[in-house]
């Protein structure tokens, strides 16, 4: 399970650094101490400020609201609903219910991420479709996505 909202739930270091190993927030997973902050929100991973953990790198296909951004300030809410197993990348597109030339031109982007499998996040396939989903689990289906 990935860390749970910070807006409805209390989260603790010792369960998100055991999401930072990829054992599962809700793991028992015996992580080493101490536990430094600055350790499990290093993007590149590892123990240089003394953790007991070395920690693998951020997953960067979390949304970038999901995960942390490696700065000063510090803060738990930067894992708010982050996944350290995460194989989907996360992407907004830009719409406007008139046409597609003015989405290109002042365009609303969409108020949640979807997701898909491609990591580079390059363009659809050849034939132009790619599935979608609401869930970073790829669960819910978005329906299919298009580039035109």
């Amino acid at each position: 399970m990935a860390v749970p909202d910070v807006a409805y739930y209390e989260i603790t270091m010792l369960k998100v650094g055991r999401e930072r190993t990829g054992a599962g927030y809700d793991s028992n997973y015996n992580l080493a101490t101490p536990i430094y902050m600055s350790d499990m929100q290093r993007l590149s991973g590892g123990n240089s400020s003394g953790s007991g953990q070395n920690y693998p790198a951020v997953n960067q296909l979390n949304p970038v609201e999901n995960r942390p951004d490696g700065e000063n300030p510090l803060g738990m809410g930067e894992f708010s609903e982050y996944n350290q197993n995460v194989t989907r990348s996360a992407f907004n597109y830009i719409y406007d219910s008139s046409s597609s030339s003015n989405a290109c031109v002042s365009g609303i982007p969409s108020p949640a991420p979807y997701f898909h499998t491609d990591v580079n996040n390059l363009l659809p396939d050849a034939v132009g479709i790619y599935y979608a989903y609401t869930t970073v689990s790829g669960t819910t289906p978005a329906g299919t996505a298009s580039s035109r």
